[in-house]
């Protein structure tokens, strides 16, 4: 009798990229090996993530529920995160299996096999996300970087400063595999979007008008 010791078929989502490459992805992994991906530019992914999976799961076969659903939590694209967490979670819902969210930067280290990298990634206004191996994500102005102490950086921010002091790993995105392997060290939860930054839309200054009779 075979004893299963952990999930085997995984659903794997990252609407975190925010820039013109193809940093978004949509993949199906089984026991460590990719069984189909989809890789999309990171602005305008989100109105593709649910025909991808759709059609991935269809050509695949995977007609019975994953063991689990693994996706990037940020930081990243707001409409892209948005779109794809809450697809994520649904699914999830749908198929009653655990939902694991993991950071943008601890997949793309996972992905590169090297937990010392810092993580730099494009965030608005001109500015850079900061993922460090310890510590809060923050969000920076390239030139206020104090990356003398880094020990590597990487992320598809690195062409914003041209000057690193440290060695540059140049990775924009994590694979699908580097996803999943991140995921071997967090709990299952809650997918919640990880927003370094508060969002630009706001509330009427007069408030909100009063719900219809």
């Amino acid at each position: 009798m075979s004893v299963k010791t952990g999930p085997s078929r995984t659903v794997v989502f990252n609407g975190a990229g925010a820039g013109a490459g193809l940093t978004s992805l949509v993949a199906l992994v089984e026991d460590g090996r990719v069984v189909a991906e989809k890789l999309m530019a990171g602005r305008g992914a989100s109105e593709h993530f649910a025909p991808t999976i759709r059609d991935l799961l269809t050509q695949n076969d995977w007609i019975t529920a994953p063991d689990r659903v693994v996706a990037v939590l940020g930081p990243g694209s707001f409409t892209g995160l948005r779109s794809s967490l809450s697809l994520a979670a649904g699914l999830a819902a749908g198929w009653n299996c655990p939902t694991i969210g993991v950071t943008l930067g601890a997949a793309i280290r996972a992905t590169l096999g090297r937990p010392d990298a810092v993580c730099v990634n494009i965030a608005r206004r001109g500015r850079v996300f900061v993922d460090p191996p310890h510590g809060p994500v923050t969000a920076s102005q390239t030139v206020d970087l104090d990356p003398a102490d880094w020990v590597c950086v990487t992320g598809d921010a690195v062409s914003e400063k041209p000057d690193w002091p440290c060695p540059v790993l140049f990775c924009e995105a994590p694979t699908a595999l580097g996803i999943v392997q991140a995921a071997q060290s967090v709990l299952p939860g809650a997918l919640m979007p990880l927003y370094v930054d508060p969002p630009e839309a706001k509330p009427p200054a007069a408030g909100l008008r009063p719900l219809p009779l």
